[in-house]
């Protein structure tokens, strides 16, 4: 599941409605807002805690550190080449 806070509420002539949200998960891969058709998968979409959104956001902090770790070990594994001569 996705959390995020919804920014903006629009209704249509149809009285259809989009939901501009930005949520936990696109703030991680620097990307903005997002509209969400309500319509579409109205079951899918439910009210998220606090404590929701503190979870998901340690949840990425979490795997980011894990992912950083992991790129920074692979620079430990290089062999370091030797000065060059002048």
């Amino acid at each position: 599941a996705w959390h995020g806070i919804v920014l903006d509420v629009f209704k249509n002539d149809m009285g259809r409605t989009v939901l501009r949200v930005q949520t936990v998960r696109n703030i991680f891969r620097k990307l903005g807002p997002e509209l969400i058709e309500v319509d579409i998968a109205p079951d899918q979409i439910t009210p998220a805690t606090h404590q929701d959104l503190l979870n998901e956001i340690n949840l990425h902090q979490k795997m980011q550190k894990e992912v950083l770790e992991q790129f920074l070990a692979h620079i430990e594994n290089l062999p370091v080449p030797p000065p060059e001569k002048v």
